[in-house]
Formats: structure tokens, C-alpha cells, sequence
């Protein structure tokens, strides 16, 4: 058991995995259905396990799990979380539900704006690295699918979940499945809230989500819609100049797809839209905070700066339509697909000048705005002889304000037994987002030159995928030009967004997933999983020179996971991390850029099933650190959460 144990120590791993999963349908890693193991890139998966039993409240914490994954949170709940991928900004990833883009046009910081709730989620697949070649844009250095759970019985169910905790949090959902023989739906609601653990922490949020499918005579029509409705105090978050900041969102999201057999070929269509509504307060507006009189903001003696004379109110817009065809031959499997996407904001902050403001938000109009056009073709082909498959990508992209790019990639594979040996090449994109064109307020100025970022990746990895392990090991190269960065020349000066440098990243990911055998079920130990990623840019900073986003990523990584079953009702699961970020920060009151610290995160969860109840109790940050996952925003120490659902 010592060499056992001290072998994983020396490894690492990001999910339970078990024999089901050689055969588990994968799309994140093409645009035709494979499986995990024929997969010539490095997948990631978390399943319905995992999410039930992980000592999470959120899906920004349970991504966290994956290696090569790094979840920025700004306060408990997923209250505001960036995501970065293989070290890449929180503008550099795209994520899906269902196959269906979210990316917002104003920002990557509305990007995990989800309608749904950790207990609607079926399954998270993570692809590393660039993915242009098959989501287009923003999946520069990596995608997320999220793929929610329906019924499959043919009857009703429901279920409660109340709960409650540190810092005066709650959370409640309610949902309901009900299927017939060839249709199912669900919808569910959520409320989370919280009084916050330090001033200007706290948040309100509410989840509304709804999903039904239908099999029309062999053919299958899907239709998702959510709404994601949070006010959250943002303390530092975007500036320390201004530190009592305050955010409220609305996000709406809705997609009906159509997918028809035509024997050996499938024809999918894909209609969706996205609709957010921002207001960015720089100076809190509200009881204890300014109060609005006669045009001004006043908190006692202390008015705003005349330059602030109402907040910053945003809405953008997306509507796209795609539609793809899945041939199959002697010839092999051959994916063929046209998209089309119109990105839209109005705003009182961004954009050109209107024709006509728009009177619809705040005390003031809509007075600025742009849109774009976006259209690609992408076609993609697998062949298999004997153990090797290779499948071949391009995608042609064309932007109304971009231009025309080409996006090929090239990936193939060599499987033997359980095992696969894979290398890939892609190009990738991303079109710099409406901040980042346009926002200047607060001593933040975008730019309208800036141009849109490219890269190429590089990835070569190892897979072994049998009953009881799981074992893969991934070493990457991207290449970036013309990265996006808001700098900083001195602790006074204005932060600039521009096409900063180039920014190489070299990394890797290693991880191993046990099962225990029977034999060693004495421990009570149900499954182990370890996962180690390094991650390392060339960029070099210098000072006075200040990056807020591309130089502030995860250096390396360390994840340890443990699932006891004590018995049949009670479980347990532990979860260990520890992690440097490089990077840097200047603290409140200015001085000199400070490194970040390594962080060490025990979280701990039980859960207890009696019949139709389960009791749960969450243990976060055991350790009581004092930590940072973006500069200057702390996040909470030690707390404590419980509660329980009920199925019927």
C-alpha cells in the first residue's frame, strides 16, 4: 500500500472514471460523435458522480477539479468567476451548453452568466487548447461543454434542495422531470444569496431554466432556454482607485435544434440567441453607499468626480443560426458546416455614436453602439486503417470588421489495446471584445485599432483508459501574436488595452484516476485521482510595466482527490490543492508590483442518502488561507455550508 500510495502522490488526475466511459459519446473533441479513448486531443471529463458528491457550490468551483483548468473566483458562490485554459486569459475560452455557444461580445466576464444550477448539469467535457477549427472564435486556448441531464423514465419527478451557511448564505432550487414515450422536459429554479464575508461582498442571484426534447418519427427536436438574474458587490474587482463598486446582470439564453437521420448521414440545425443587460456601478449606488440627488452621487460629505455622472448601462445582443451534415462512407466520417453569428451592443459607454439614443435603460439613453457580422465554413474528415485515424480541419472565417482568416488543423492518433499515442495542430482566433474597443472611464482606455488575436497550437499526449485507471499525459506549445492586455506603465497611470506582445506558452498536464479494487475496499477508499499541470510563458515582464490578464496565470498546479464510502448511505469525499500563479499585483495604496503567493485548499464534503432525502455538509478552504485569484480581490477563509434535498 506505501508503494501505492506513493506512486499517485507522484501523479495526478481529474475525474472518476470507470469502463462506461470507452464508449461515452464526446463532443467537445470534433464535430462528430467519438469516443473518449479514439479522441486525438486531450479531453476532460467530470461526471454526474463527481458533481453530486464534490464539496462544491458552484460550477466555477467544480471546474476547478479539471488539470490545466484554472477557475478565477471573485467571491463564494461563483458570484463572478474568469476562466483560463492552459494559462490563457478569461477572454481566451469559449463555453458551450449543449453544444451551443454563450461567448458574451462586451465581455469574458459575463461568460459564466449560466441559467442552471450544479444539480442540472449531466456531464462537463473540457477540450485543451485551441478549437477554432470547430466552435470558431474565443475558443483560443481551450472550449467547455456543459451538457444538462434530462429524464429518461417515462414518468414524473421532482426535487427540493434548501440549504444554508457562513456569511449568511442560502441557496434553494426546485425542479421537476416529466417524460412521456417520446418526449421529456424539465425545468428548474434556483435563489442564491449571500450577506458576504467582508464589506461590499455580498450578491443575490436567481437561475431559471427549461429543456425539452422530442423524438419526431426517428428525428429529434431540442429546445433549451434559461434566464440568469445577479447583483453582486464587486470590491476591487476592476479598479483600486474606486474600490466600492457594485455589478448587476440579466442574461437570457435560448436554442432550438433540429437533428434528422438520413441513414448514414445526420443533419443538425441550430437557431439560438443571447441577450445581457449590464449596469456597472464604479461608485455603489444604494443604503450606506452614494445616493442620487439633483444629478450627482453624494455619500455625506464625499461627491463623485464630475467626470461620473450616471453608471455605465450595456446591452448586448446575439442571434446565430448554424447547420452542419455528418457523412459517412468507405471514405471515412466527414463533417460539413455553415455558421452564422451577429454580435450587437448598445450602450451608454461603448460603442460609435447611434443615429437615434435609445431611451430603455437607466436615468439616462443608450447614446453608443456597434455590431458585427460573422459567417463560417468549416469542414472537417476522419479516416481510420487498421490502429491509426487521422482526421483534417478548415475553417474559413469572415468577419465584416475583421476580415477573411483560415483556420486548419491536422490531428491523428495510434491505438493499441486500451491505449492511444496523439499529436495535433490547430490554428485559433479571437475578435477582441466591446470593452476592450471601446470602455474609457476610471482610467481604463480601449482602443478601436486593436486587432484580433492568433495562435498556433501544438500538442502531442499518451492515454490509457481501462476499467479501473485512467491515465493521460499531455505536453503543449501555443504561439500568440497580437495578445490583448490592459497595461499599466505606472501605479498612476492609465490602464491601456493594446495587441501588448507576443505571448508563447509551454506546458503540461499529467493525470491518474483509480477504482479501487474490492481487495482494498477495507479503507473504505472508493476512488483515488490526482492531477499536475506546469504551465510556463516567455513573456517576460518589466517593470514599470504592469499586465492585469496575460501575465497573471497558473504557474503549476497539484490536485488530490479522495471518495470514501463509509457504508451504502454515507459519503465522503476530500479534495487538496495546492498552486502557484505567476503574475503579479499592486496592492491598495500603490507601491511596487507584489508576486502572488502559494495557496494551499482543503475543501471537505459528506453526504448522507436516507430513502428520498439526502443530507449534505460542505467544508471549504479548511485551512483558513488568505488568498487571491485575481489582484487585490480576497477571497473568503474558512466556511461552512450544509442542507438537503428531497426527491419524490
Amino acid at each position: 500500500m506505501k508503494k501505492l500510495f506513493s506512486l499517485l502522490l507522484a501523479l495526478a488526475a481529474p475525474a472518476i472514471y470507470s469502463q462506461e466511459l470507452l464508449d461515452t459519446v464526446v463532443v467537445s473533441a470534433a464535430a462528430y460523435k467519438q469516443s473518449l479513448l479514439n479522441s486525438n486531443r486531450n479531453v476532460q471529463i467530470i461526471n454526474r458522480a463527481e458533481i453530486k458528491e464534490a464539496p462544491v457550490n458552484s460550477v466555477a468551483e467544480l471546474l476547478d477539479f479539471i488539470t490545466g483548468v484554472d477557475a478565477q473566483q471573485r467571491g463564494i458562490f461563483g458570484t463572478q468567476t474568469d476562466l483560463s485554459i492552459r494559462g490563457g486569459t478569461f477572454e481566451q475560452v469559449l463555453v458551450l451548453v449543449n453544444g451551443v455557444r454563450l461567448s458574451d461580445p462586451q465581455t469574458g466576464h459575463h461568460l459564466m452568466n449560466l441559467p442552471f444550477a450544479l444539480n442540472d448539469i449531466e456531464r462537463i467535457e473540457v477540450l485543451m487548447g485551441g478549437a477554432s477549427y470547430i466552435f470558431g472564435a474565443n475558443s483560443f486556448s481551450g472550449a467547455i461543454n456543459i451538457i444538462t441531464k434530462k429524464n429518461e423514465g417515462e414518468k414524473t419527478n421532482a426535487e427540493i434542495q434548501v440549504g444554508g451557511g457562513s456569511f449568511d448564505s442560502f441557496n434553494s432550487q426546485a425542479s421537476v422531470d416529466w417524460s412521456g414515450e417520446k418526449h421529456n422536459s424539465r425545468i428548474s429554479a434556483g435563489h442564491n444569496r449571500s450577506g458576504g464575508f467582508k464589506e461590499n461582498t455580498d450578491f443575490d442571484l436567481s437561475t431559471l431554466w427549461t429543456e425539452s426534447n422530442w423524438d419526431i418519427n426517428g428525428n429529434s427536436l431540442k429546445f433549451n432556454g434559461g434566464f440568469n438574474l445577479q447583483n453582486f458587490g464587486a470590491q476591487n474587482f476592476y479598479s483600486t482607485r474606486f474600490p466600492e463598486q457594485y455589478e448587476k446582470t440579466r442574461t437570457l439564453n435560448s436554442s432550438l435544434s433540429w437533428e434528422q437521420n438520413l441513414g448514414k448521414s445526420t443533419w443538425t440545425s441550430q437557431l439560438y440567441a443571447r441577450s445581457n443587460w449590464d449596469e456597472f456601478q464604479l461608485f455603489r449606488e444604494g443604503e450606506d453607499y452614494y445616493q442620487y440627488r439633483n444629478g450627482q452621487f453624494i455619500r455625506g460629505n464625499d461627491t463623485v468626480p464630475s467626470w461620473y455622472s450616471d453608471h455605465n448601462y450595456h446591452r448586448s445582443e446575439v442571434y446565430g443560426l448554424s447547420s452542419s451534415v455528418n457523412l459517412e462512407s468507405k471514405w471515412g466520417k466527414t463533417n460539413l458546416n455553415v455558421d452564422y453569428r451577429y454580435e450587437q451592443i448598445r450602450s451608454t459607454n461603448l460603442g460609435k455614436p447611434l443615429n437615434e439614443p435609445l431611451n430603455d435603460e437607466g436615468r439616462g439613453s443608450f447614446k453608443l453602439g456597434d455590431q458585427r457580422n460573422n459567417i463560417s465554413l468549416a469542414a472537417e474528415h476522419l479516416i481510420s486503417f487498421q490502429k491509426v485515424n487521422i482526421n483534417a480541419a478548415l475553417q474559413v472565417n469572415y468577419n465584416d470588421v475583421f476580415g477573411l482568416g483560415f483556420y486548419p488543423a491536422l490531428n491523428a492518433g495510434y491505438r493499441f489495446n486500451k491505449q492511444r499515442i496523439y499529436a495535433s495542430f490547430n490554428r485559433s482566433f479571437r475578435l477582441p471584445s466591446f470593452t476592450e474597443l471601446y470602455y474609457n472611464i476610471g482610467g481604463a482606455k480601449g482602443s478601436e485599432n486593436l486587432a484580433q488575436e492568433e495562435s498556433f497550437n501544438y500538442e502531442i499526449g499518451y492515454r490509457l483508459l481501462n476499467k479501473n485507471w485512467h491515465f493521460n499525459a499531455t505536453v503543449y506549445r501555443r504561439i500568440g501574436t497580437n495578445i490583448i492586455d490592459w497595461t499599466q506603465d505606472c501605479d498612476t497611470c492609465d490602464l491601456l488595452a493594446s495587441n501588448a506582445q507576443s505571448a508563447n506558452f509551454t506546458g503540461g498536464e499529467l493525470s491518474l484516476a483509480y477504482n479501487l479494487k474490492p481487495s482494498l475496499e477495507s479503507l473504505y477508499l472508493h476512488n483515488i485521482n490526482f492531477g499536475f499541470s506546469y504551465n510556463q510563458s516567455d513573456a517576460i515582464e518589466n517593470p514599470p510595466y504592469y499586465s492585469v490578464y496575460v501575465l497573471d496565470y497558473l504557474n503549476y498546479k497539484f490536485n488530490l482527490r479522495l471518495m470514501q464510502k463509509l457504508t451504502e448511505r454515507l459519503s465522503l469525499m476530500y479534495t487538496i490543492s495546492y498552486q502557484q500563479r505567476e503574475g503579479s499585483f499592486i496592492r491598495v495604496g500603490g507601491g511596487s508590483p507584489e508576486n502572488y503567493e502559494p495557496v494551499l485548499l482543503i475543501n471537505a464534503s459528506a453526504q448522507y442518502q436516507l430513502k428520498q432525502v439526502r443530507f449534505y455538509l460542505r467544508a471549504q478552504n479548511i485551512g483558513n488561507q488568505r488568498y487571491f485569484d485575481h489582484a487585490n480581490v480576497e477571497l473568503p477563509g474558512f466556511w461552512l455550508s450544509g442542507g438537503l434535498s428531497f426527491k419524490f
